[in-house]
């Protein structure tokens, strides 16, 4: 089965490989989109530069002590493959000072593949080096045969913890995500008391940096790790949950880790791999006992454990919700026992992100997976 999928790919420009006259016309025409945006009609820019500009930015909320990315229509630049000792990549960059444009060697983070269509793209600059986004969209197979479910939990200590049905190993993601949150929570607070806005408004952007580029891995390792099983990835909705008062703490917690954008990056690289990914609600998963489906007897010690009183299960708190949301993926009440879900199952997938076009895919979660202990639960891997 054929679905689209797009992704971005980063490359970083080798301007220090540049002739001067090639940096300097980098340089002039990233300075002229910026005066354009901002409202300079005779910015020397060339044409397509600024109907790109047009397009993507919205004028009515710059900010001016930020540069905003450079918009290239996908029609007036080329990427292309060529072995030479400077770089493997080439990009030609459309400039208003040189006829033609100017040729640059790029360091792409991945290979372009052949068959992918590159649509507009853009250049970013940060701390005075040049990187090119380049959107992709490729037709991917797919996968429709599976032989397990890779569930995602996503919380407020742990920004993922994934538990693989039926031998419940299990992974944790993310803990410095927060750590990171609360060291950058602190130093605003300080730049605040002091009045050192435009420090305060460069440490925002570097939080995000940081934080984005560890999302990224994160998403990269969980699709690695189902492509590697053969398994569904079943993930957790938090929509709804998080509107739910959990008190002011938790409240805080929640609203504070970034699951939406982790959610959208899991999805477009696993649409990329042919794993397929499918959404569910999250509720009662994290009060119900995933091996005996107790839901009223039960009780949560802090944001850690849950313990059960009708089967005496004590069990990490994020491994027993994501074990429950794997059920839901396949279609099982969160009550039913784990040890009843061996067999085949034929979940409905969204395909795409306007959830309107599905698959039916077929998955064998086979009965001589390991069985996990009766009463104490370990903690799993973290990473």
């Amino acid at each position: 089965m054929m679905q689209e999928a797009e992704k971005t790919i980063v490359a970083k420009i080798r301007t220090d490989e540049l002739t001067q006259t090639k940096r300097e016309a980098l340089d002039y025409e990233f300075s002229e989109f910026q005066a354009y945006i901002r409202g300079d009609d005779d910015a020397d820019l060339y044409s397509a530069t600024k109907q790109a500009a047009d397009a993507y930015i919205d004028t009515e909320n710059l900010r001016d002590d930020h540069e905003y990315p450079w918009f290239i229509r996908n029609d007036v630049f080329d990427v292309e493959p060529h072995d030479t000792e400077l770089a493997d990549w080439w990009m030609n960059i459309p400039v208003s000072q040189v006829y033609g444009g100017v040729n640059v060697p790029i360091n792409p983070h991945e290979p372009i593949p052949d068959d992918a269509e590159v649509k507009d793209s853009k250049i970013v600059k940060e701390d005075g080096e040049y990187y090119a986004h380049f959107s992709i969209k490729q037709r991917v197979e797919l996968q429709d045969e599976y032989d397990g479910v890779l569930a995602v939990d996503l919380g407020s200590r742990w920004v993922a913890v994934s538990v693989a049905l039926l031998s419940r190993e299990t992974t944790f993601y993310g803990e410095e995500i927060r750590q990171l949150r609360r060291h950058h929570q602190e130093l605003r607070t300080r730049l605040q008391e002091k009045g050192a806005y435009d420090t305060l408004v460069s440490a925002k952007d570097s939080e995000w940096r940081a934080i984005d580029d560890r999302l990224h891995k994160i998403s990269r390792q969980i699709v690695e790790d189902a492509k590697e099983r053969n398994a569904l990835i079943v993930i957790g909705n938090l929509e709804g949950v998080q509107n739910q008062d959990k008190g002011s703490e938790m409240n805080r917690r929640l609203h504070s880790m970034p699951h939406y954008t982790l959610k959208q990056y899991i999805k477009y690289k696993a649409r990329f791999a042919g794993i397929g990914v499918k959404v569910v609600n999250e509720y009662n998963t994290s009060q119900t006992c995933w091996r005996c489906g107790e839901k009223e007897n039960t009780e949560r010690v802090g944001q850690g454990r849950h313990l059960c009183d009708e089967c005496g299960l004590d069990d990490n708190a994020d491994k027993n919700g994501a074990t429950n949301i794997g059920k839901k993926g396949l279609g099982k009440d969160i009550q039913s026992p784990l040890s009843s879900l061996g067999g085949v199952y034929e979940p409905s997938l969204e395909l795409g992100d306007d959830d309107e076009t599905a698959a039916q895919v077929r998955v064998r979660l086979r009965d001589d997976s390991e069985t996990p202990p009766s009463t104490s639960e370990s903690a799993g891997r973290a990473k």
